[in-house]
């Protein structure tokens, strides 16, 4: 799966739906574009969090 500018916790929607901004560049974007190097995703993915969970469960 590739990842989106929409899945990204710098992309922002702006009042009234004019434009979508991206927080890294400062500058407009679409929900649908591909990702850049600074893409940062929303929540883990599947998984993700269960693993970390169980690597810390065990160290007390």
């Amino acid at each position: 799966m590739s990842d989106y500018c929409g899945q990204c916790r710098q992309f922002t929607r702006t009042e009234g739906g004019q434009a979508d901004i991206c927080g890294a560049w400062d500058q407009p974007t679409q929900a649908k574009r591909a990702a850049c190097g600074f893409f940062m995703p929303r929540k883990p993915k599947r998984g993700t969090q269960q693993q970390a969970g169980q690597s810390t469960g065990g160290a007390q």
